[in-house]
């Protein structure tokens, strides 16, 4: 193929790919672009388009790079086509390629990259660059000063590498076991659900002074109440982190039954006289009150029934075992 027209393939490519992200996403076939995930692997890939058009540019691709690359980025597919999870992978590819095959500027500034994401994010679930290495290499600092380094380039490429492929692995294992786990906690929802209202019904067929509709406001103030806990917990917690906040969403259903039957339960507590409650209110702004907060403070209230029942005792923690002498 002509190098024009292979030019004009690439920057064909780069215009698809920006003019996705500057799509409006108000329409229903382009709501799929709101997914933060899939833009942000959009983003990835112009930036591995632009960095391909610099080293073509620049002469440092041989033929067989070139080719590899294009099998990558220059697929009749749409990218936007493709979901969040098989456009990361094909990037997972494409950043192992490019690290093999990078210059100085490109090396450097990625070790740049993951120096930034190992102070923010290092100590965390997922490998930065101070999980496997005990220091940082000077290859960024000494490209910089306008030094050339060619064995500490060939260093820094095998670092790298090395990061990439056990970050992928390790990212893709815990996605895996998180998201099954969060999806089982998805379906236990309707379970749950439905005894909250066998409960409210049989409440109110044994009570002689029970009705459905007492318990129906209970089980919906815990619920709200349940709510509240989580979106704050959403906004003051879990948007820290990527991992927490796509497991959120499938486990997010499962909290509002849970605070419904939370609310339940101090009803009943309440119905049954076994703890009173002062106030000169109604009995139903009273139970609604006190549903509200049971739901609010639900792991709080059923970690306490716990404790009471019997069911578990704290844990000892455990010590490490130290060799002999």
């Amino acid at each position: 193929m002509a190098s024009d027209e292979l030019d004009e393939r690439w920057e064909q490519r780069a215009n698809e790919v920006l003019k996705l992200l500057s799509q409006p996403t108000r329409k229903p076939k382009a709501w799929g672009l709101r997914n933060p995930e899939l833009r942000k692997n959009l983003d990835r890939f112009q930036t591995a388009i632009r960095d391909v058009q610099r080293l073509r540019r620049e002469g440092s691709l041989t033929e067989g790079d070139e080719a590899a690359l294009e099998r990558l980025l220059l697929t009749g597919q749409d990218p936007a086509e493709l979901n969040a999870d098989a456009l990361g992978a094909l990037l997972e590819t494409v950043d192992q390629l490019m690290v093999d095959i990078g210059d100085a500027r490109l090396i450097a500034s990625l070790l740049e990259i993951e120096y930034v994401r190992d102070n923010v994010e290092g100590g965390g679930d997922i490998p930065t660059w101070g999980t496997l290495f005990a220091e940082r290499i000077d290859f960024s600092q000494t490209f910089a000063a306008g030094n050339d380094d060619d064995a500490g380039l060939d260093g820094a490429k095998r670092r790298l590498s090395l990061l990439l492929r056990a970050r992928h692995v390790e990212y893709a294992r815990r996605r895996a076991r998180d998201t099954t786990k969060a999806q089982r906690l998805f379906w236990l929802t309707p379970v749950v659900t439905a005894l909250a209202i066998v409960l409210i019904v049989v409440a109110a067929w044994v009570g002689e002074d029970t009705t459905w509709d007492e318990g129906l406001l209970a089980a919906i103030s815990g619920a709200v109440g349940a709510t509240l806990a989580a979106l704050l917990k959403l906004r003051d917690q879990a948007a820290q982190h990527l991992r927490e906040l796509r497991t959120f969403w499938y486990a997010f259903p499962l909290q509002i039954p849970l605070g419904a039957i939370a609310g339940l339960f101090l009803w009943i507590v309440l119905e049954s006289g076994l703890v009173e409650v002062g106030g000169s209110g109604e009995d139903w702004a009273i139970a609604s009150t006190v549903a509200f907060v049971a739901g609010f403070s639900e792991p709080f209230l059923l970690r306490t029934v716990d404790r009471i029942a019997g069911g578990s005792e704290e844990e000892q923690p455990k010590t490490s075992r130290q060799p002999p002498g």
